[in-house]
């Protein structure tokens, strides 16, 4: 038979700091979380603020999941770290892409606000891929 050797510190020996440092640092990464939503909710120059939040979202979420191991913190700590990443990579994502193709998308929001048939949605979600599909070289008309 073997004898295991003795863990490392595990996370009950961490003292109550640490633990309330890295939950501060954790409801950083909520706000970052709620503003990068909110922020794709708005009208477009305000968009901005989601791509913002989200790339800040996304390296806190970084460098908690990192600290995480380090430092051998509670599994509840990796998984908030690893939602902050994953949402805030999604919006900012999504936010960078709408930056991306700004006309296009100044279009849609003008065209989504003076519609009122599902048949007009229709047709400006349209005009948004085609307007995307037209500012990229290779692929327009």
């Amino acid at each position: 038979m073997s004898i295991t050797p003795p863990a490392g510190p595990r996370a009950t020996e961490l003292d109550e700091k640490t633990f309330r440092f890295y939950g501060r640092f954790t409801g950083w990464l909520v706000l970052a979380l709620l503003l990068s939503y909110i922020g794709l909710q708005l009208p477009l120059p305000w968009r901005l603020i989601a791509l913002v939040a989200g790339v800040a979202g996304v390296a806190g979420g970084v460098v908690l999941l990192v600290q995480c191991f380090r430092k051998k913190l509670p599994v509840m700590m990796h998984i908030s770290a690893i939602a902050a990443v994953l949402c805030c990579g999604v919006f900012g994502f999504t936010a960078a892409s709408q930056a991306i193709f700004w006309d296009a998308t100044a279009e849609f929001d003008d065209c989504r606000s003076s519609a009122l048939t599902e048949r007009s949605m229709d047709r400006c979600l349209l005009e948004y891929e085609d307007g995307m599909l037209g500012s990229v070289p290779g692929l327009g008309n």
